[in-house]
């Protein structure tokens, strides 16, 4: 069986090619994705073949193609034998997933989100959200203390909402592009 997926085939090209959906193996989950969400910095970087892509390194060499994406949601179709924490039709979010119709990922990349809990849309950021959160705990930010996040884009709105969350007063967002303040 096949199905699309985005691939960034040379600098500045995303192409919609189509490829056999992956197999199932032991502690692996296929899921179908409802919602892949897009980092802009991260994928402006893969599509353009920056190095920064490769964990800020910039003596990496430049390989195409490359495949963008990393947090989205879907629904369980098939476990491998060994998976005990999802079934086929449950709700899931997903870690390290790609732009694709299918995926299939070990078992601790996927968390089972409750039929009501959050929509597919939400559940699609809960991985990216894990980033400025993990910057939050390196900062250790205390009550009252005063934060400048320096970036708007998606990680930088989540750092906003997280660090009120947190007791940052104030909290200070800055951003050179005109269109984010």
């Amino acid at each position: 069986m096949k199905q699309k997926r985005i691939v960034f085939t040379a600098p500045g090209i995303a192409q919609l090619l189509e490829e056999d959906i992956p197999q199932i193996a032991y502690k692996k989950v296929l899921v179908k994705l409802m919602v892949s969400s897009i980092s802009s910095g991260t994928e402006r970087a893969n599509v353009m073949g920056e190095a920064n892509v490769v964990a800020n390194r910039t003596d990496v060499p430049i390989k195409f193609p490359r495949y963008g994406g990393y947090s989205s949601s879907g629904i369980v179709m098939e476990v491998g034998e060994g998976v005990e924490s999802v079934k086929p039709g449950d709700r899931v979010a997903l870690s390290w997933s790609h732009h694709m119709q299918y995926v299939c990922l070990d078992e601790e990349k996927i968390t089972k989100i409750e039929d009501d809990a959050i929509s597919f849309e939400e559940a699609a950021l809960c991985h990216i959200g894990t980033f400025p959160l993990a910057a939050l705990r390196k900062c250790r930010v205390e009550i009252g203390e005063p934060v400048l996040v320096m970036g708007v884009g998606i990680l930088g709105m989540m750092a906003i909402r997280q660090l009120r969350a947190a007791g940052a007063v104030p909290v200070i967002a800055a951003d050179p592009v005109s269109e984010k303040r």
